[in-house]
């Protein structure tokens, strides 16, 4: 894999409102614009160039293709991360999720087993994403602070699962957490549920408790961004993703489609 030469340039500008790595200080503010830290510079080729390096990986993963790309700053630093969404095998969609940090890019969530040996391992975390729109990320002010988070759930006939997960950063590295999930067996003919298990943070709770935590984020105070990103059915002929060409007409579509948080969110929309 290439090693990806970036500088670092982020410097944390705040008005009336701090944010930093996934969390920030409570605003009160008015009116005003929210600014995040500089974005790495050159993040754009970077990413390119990691994909450009890294075709015939995604290639051997998915062979007919991925199904959309797209770059969302989930750990609120400055710099977008890299959302892939796979072809899906089921309701929704599996989710893979990337990171630019000094000179690399880090794949830090992937349902698939073999991506940790694919790609850098490093910073790899046991928590996946499934979900089927990159509006599906959503920024919110949770109580604690701003953050991303995303109602990741898939299943089948006989089984469902549905977590919530948070997204931080540690050592300046995207972070997906667990907040909450629960699991549901029941009867494929009659739909009546015959087992059913909840977390809370990975640890066993009742289902009050689960949903005392999933409600507090469903009713978040929510700052409308909505995250861009392109699938390759917006264009069929363009984005034939099984083809090299077409993979990076995807991803050069992508980045042409990101919209930084601070052209569309102020402090007057997002004030808790």
């Amino acid at each position: 894999m290439r090693r990806l030469g970036v500088g670092l340039t982020a410097m944390l500008l705040v008005v009336c409102l701090a944010v930093s790595c996934g969390f920030s200080a409570p605003g009160t503010a008015a009116s005003g614009t929210l600014e995040l830290p500089q974005p790495a510079a050159g993040w754009q080729d970077s990413y390119l160039a990691f994909l450009d390096d890294c075709y015939d990986i995604f290639a051997a993963l998915w062979p007919d293709g991925i199904s959309g790309l797209g770059f969302i700053d989930l750990d609120l630093d400055g710099t977008p991360e890299l959302v892939v969404f796979d072809q899906g095998a089921s309701a929704t969609m599996g989710v893979h999720l990337f990171d630019l940090s000094g000179d690399w890019v880090y794949c830090v969530s992937s349902e698939l087993d073999s991506a940790a040996g694919a790609f850098t391992d490093e910073h790899m975390t046991d928590v996946s994403v499934c979900a089927n729109y990159f509006e599906s990320f959503r920024l919110s002010w949770t109580g604690s602070g701003w953050c991303f988070w995303v109602d990741s759930a898939n299943g089948t006939m006989e089984t469902a699962w549905d977590e919530f997960v948070r997204f931080d950063c540690e050592d300046g590295v995207l972070v997906p957490k667990s907040v909450c999930a629960r699991y549901l067996e029941s009867e494929p003919e009659s739909g009546t549920v015959t087992a059913e298990a909840y977390t809370v943070a990975g640890q066993p709770v009742d289902k009050e408790q689960y949903q005392s935590v999933a409600d507090s984020y469903q009713t978040a105070q929510d700052a409308g961004y909505e995250a861009k990103g392109v699938f390759r059915w917006n264009d069929m002929d363009a984005y034939d993703t099984s083809s090299y060409d077409g993979f990076m007409a995807l991803a050069q579509a992508a980045v042409n489609a990101y919209v930084p948080i601070t052209d569309t969110v102020t402090v007057a929309s997002v004030a808790p």
